[in-house]
C-alpha cells in the first residue's frame, strides 16, 4: 500500500516503478486490515519502507486516503506524476456490487484491475474469516466483466484474477469468465518448499520461507 502524502524525497527511488499495485483489501480476510509483527520488522525491511526496526507494522481496515473515486484517481494520477508509463493494478475482494466499483477504478485511471477471491491462502488470516468470508473469484470476475461491457468500459482494463488458482483448468475457467491475466501464490509456495505451517505471522516458519530468522532461513 503507498501513501503519497509525502513524496518529494523518495522521488528519485520511485520513479524506476514501470508497475504499482495497490490492494484495498484481501480476498481471504476483506475488511480486517493486516498486521506484520514486529518480529519480521528488520533493519532491510525498515529501511525499505522508511519505518523503525522493531515496530510492528499496521495496515488499517480501510485507506484513510481513499473514500471515494475521487480520491482513487488522485492517488493514480500522484503515481503517473511519478511515472507516466507506469501501470497501475487495484485489486478488489470479490464481493456484491463489485461490477459498479470496478467501473469507477476504470474511469479513475487504472490500466489493470485483479479481482480477488476468497480461496486465497494467508497464514495470518483467523480461520474464522478464511472459512466463512468473502465470495469465489469466478462471482466477482463474471460480475465486472459484464458490467464493464455493458457501459463500453472493457477495452479499457486488463482483468486479472486471484484467489486459489491450482490448476490449468482454473486458469481456463477465468479466462472463459473474462480474464487475460492470472496470478498465483499459495501453489507456488508450495513448489519451494511450504508445508501450511500456518505460522506465516509468528516468524517461526519451520522451512524458513516465511520468516526473517536467521537460522531458520538456512533450512531454505
Amino acid at each position: 500500500m503507498l501513501s503519497f502524502a509525502d513524496c518529494t524525497p523518495y522521488r528519485r527511488k520511485w520513479v524506476v516503478l514501470t508497475k504499482s499495485n495497490f490492494g484495498p483489501g484481501v480476498g481471504a480476510r476483506r475488511g480486517e486490515g493486516g498486521q506484520l509483527p514486529r518480529e519480521k520488522v528488520t533493519l532491510s525491511i525498515a529501511n525499505s519502507g522508511h519505518t523503525t526496526p522493531g515496530v510492528p507494522l499496521i495496515s488499517p481496515p480501510s485507506h484513510h486516503g481513499i473514500y471515494s473515486t475521487e480520491d482513487l484517481a488522485q492517488l493514480i494520477y500522484d503515481l503517473k506524476q511519478v511515472n507516466p508509463r507506469a501501470n497501475i493494478c487495484v485489486k478488489l475482494v470479490s464481493q456484491p456490487g463489485i461490477g459498479i466499483i470496478a467501473s469507477g477504478v476504470v474511469k479513475a485511471g487504472a490500466e489493470i484491475i485483479l479481482i480477488s477471491g476468497n480461496d486465497g491462502g494467508t497464514g495470518a488470516s483467523p480461520l474464522g474469516s478464511l472459512k466463512h468470508t468473502g465470495l469465489p473469484w469466478e462471482l466477482g470476475l463474471f460480475e465486472v466483466h459484464r458490467t464493464l461491457t455493458e457501459n463500453s468500459l472493457r477495452n479499457m482494463v486488463t482483468l486479472r484474477v486471484d484467489g486459489g488458482l491450482k490448476s490449468g483448468r482454473d486458469v481456463v475457467v477465468a479466462a472463459m469468465l473474462g480474464a487475460e491475466e492470472f496470478d498465483f501464490g499459495t501453489s507456488a509456495l508450495v513448489s519451494v518448499g511450504c508445508v501450511m505451517a500456518r505460522q506465516c505471522h509468528l516468524n517461526t516458519c519451520p522451512v524458513g520461507i516465511a520468516t526473517r530468522d536467521p537460522e531458520l532461513r538456512k533450512k531454505y
